[in-house]
C-alpha cells in the first residue's frame, strides 16, 4: 500500500494555512446554508476557500453544487471569478447567484474553447470517477484542480486519486433507478457497477501528469473516522493536522467538524 500525501509543492505553506484559519471563521456565520448535511462542513470549505483565495482563478467550472455553500464561498475567495457551477438536479439550490452561469450539461460534454485554461480552476464534488475527471480536464488543456471525495481505499462511492495513488482499484456498487425514465432504461440496458481492479499503472500515470498532488491537511484529527473506525495511517494515511489541540476560541468549530474530513486534494499539471 502507497502512502503517497503528496508530490511537489503548492504554492502555500502549512504556516499560511494556519494563519487563514481565524479570517474564515469570521466568514463562516454568514454562510447561507446553515443546513449543509450532505454538502461540505468546515474543513473542506476552509479548504475550497483558502485554495481559491491563493489561486485567484479568473474562471471557475464547480461540478456539483448540492445547495450551494461552496460556490458561496468560493465568490468571497474571488471576487471577480466569473463561475461556471454545474448539477443535474439544481432543483436543490439554497442559494443562487446572479452573478453565476448555471448549467445541467456535464463538464466532459461541455465546450470550453471560450475560456483561459491556465487562469481556470476546477472544482469536483460529484463522487465520480475522479481519475478519468483529471485525464479529461487535461485533455482540454486545464491546469488546477480541487478534488472533495478523495476518499481513501476501503470507503467512498468513487474511484478517487488517492485509491490510485494506494493502488487500491474500486468496485462501485450497481446504481438503483428511482425516476420512471431511469427504470425504463435499466430495463432496454441495465447499469453496471464500475469495477477497477487493483493496479499500479494508475499511479504511475499521475506521477507523470502532476506537477503537485497536494492533500490538504486536517485541521484537527479525530481517534475515529467519520465511519466510526481508528483513524490511523495503514488504512487512513493522512497529512499531519494542522493543530493538536484547541488553543484559540475560533479553532473549536474545526474541531466539532473534524470527522467530515475526506482527504481533500489540490492538483497541477504539468
Amino acid at each position: 500500500m502507497q502512502l503517497i500525501r503528496e508530490l511537489g509543492s503548492p504554492s502555500w505553506t502549512r504556516n499560511d494555512l494556519i494563519a487563514a484559519l481565524h479570517e474564515f471563521t469570521t466568514i463562516y456565520p454568514n454562510r447561507p446554508v446553515k443546513d449543509n448535511d450532505g454538502g461540505m462542513k468546515a474543513p473542506h470549505l476552509f479548504a475550497t476557500w483558502f485554495a481559491t483565495k491563493q489561486l485567484q482563478p479568473k474562471y471557475i467550472i464547480e461540478s456539483g453544487v448540492w445547495k450551494g455553500q461552496g460556490t458561496w464561498f468560493m465568490e468571497q475567495a474571488a471576487p471577480q471569478a466569473q463561475i461556471i457551477a454545474i448539477d443535474p438536479v439544481l432543483e436543490r439550490l439554497v442559494y443562487k447567484s446572479p452573478k453565476v452561469t448555471y448549467q445541467t450539461k456535464d463538464f466532459t460534454k461541455t465546450d470550453w474553447s471560450h475560456i483561459d485554461k491556465a487562469q481556470t480552476l476546477l472544482f469536483f464534488d460529484d463522487h465520480q470517477n475522479a481519475y478519468e475527471r483529471l485525464k479529461a480536464g487535461k485533455k482540454f488543456g486545464f491546469k488546477h484542480f480541487l478534488f472533495e471525495d478523495n476518499y481513501p481505499a476501503s470507503q467512498g462511492d468513487c474511484y478517487t486519486l488517492k485509491k490510485a495513488f494506494m493502488h487500491a482499484g474500486f468496485k462501485g456498487e450497481v446504481p438503483v433507478p428511482t425516476g420512471r425514465l431511469e427504470k425504463i432504461k435499466a430495463v432496454l440496458s441495465p447499469p453496471k457497477a464500475e469495477i477497477i481492479l487493483p493496479n499500479a499503472d494508475d499511479a504511475t500515470y499521475l506521477k507523470e501528469i502532476c506537477k503537485v498532488y497536494y492533500e490538504f491537511p486536517p485541521v484537527f484529527k479525530a481517534d475515529t473516522t467519520r465511519w466510526g473506525d481508528a483513524w490511523i495511517d495503514f488504512t487512513y494515511p493522512t497529512p499531519l493536522p494542522l493543530l493538536e489541540s484547541v488553543g484559540e476560541p475560533h479553532q473549536q468549530l474545526f474541531k466539532e467538524e473534524a470527522k467530515f474530513y475526506t482527504w481533500f486534494c489540490y492538483v497541477q499539471l504539468h
